[in-house]
């Protein structure tokens, strides 16, 4: 196995708090709106180096079956693959893929959940007009500025409106980092695909 190839700023305070926050609010909405006596397919757009989909399988009672991670870096797929073992040692399948989120073409079948942590890099809409209506959707966006943040929302309300008309909102929150050189807010959407 190669070394882990993990970004300097993987494990910074912004990073590990945003998707412990996802991990937390899930764990609360799932028990609200899936079923838990079925398994999912989990697929995470924008899976960078596997820390997001680390600490949400950590943390769920949702049954997974099958892991499909996306990235354009495929070094950082294979870390993902590397930081994810356990979980395919528990006999969950784990496909990694690089690939344009707006090229994928995702599976049909029902029970899916997609997550998209980094709608602020997406332009495009096909990424998320390609996912199978009824499949649950839950994204993450943020107004920090940022060189490659290229679609940012500037509040909760904002980021609501660029996404609603794809999904049947179920849950929205908002969370603040306030650092000695920055300001910023993450949001957080959770529906399904209309």
């Amino acid at each position: 196995m190669n070394d882990l190839i993990l970004p300097r700023d993987a494990f910074s305070h912004g990073q590990i708090r945003s998707k412990l926050w996802l991990s937390e609010h899930f764990a609360v909405w799932s028990t609200k709106h899936l079923r838990l006596d079925r398994n999912y397919t989990l697929n995470w757009y924008g899976s960078w180096v596997g820390i997001g989909p680390f600490i949400l399988l950590q943390n769920t009672k949702v049954r997974f079956n099958k892991i499909n991670l996306f990235d354009l870096n495929s070094e950082h797929l294979e870390t993902s693959r590397q930081v994810l073992d356990f979980w395919r040692c528990e006999s969950i399948a784990i496909s990694t893929t690089a690939l344009d989120v707006n090229e994928i073409l995702p599976e049909t079948h029902a029970d899916q959940l997609f997550i998209n942590t980094s709608c602020e890099h997406i332009n495009d809409h096909a990424w998320i007009r390609n996912i199978p209506a009824g499949s649950f959707v839950l994204l993450q966006s943020t107004n920090m500025p940022h060189p490659e943040h290229t679609n940012c929302a500037s509040n909760l309300d904002q980021f609501v409106a660029k996404y609603g008309g794809f999904i049947t909102l179920l849950e929205s929150e908002q969370i603040d980092f306030n650092y000695p050189d920055k300001e910023f807010s993450r949001f957080m959407l959770f529906g399904r695909k209309i």
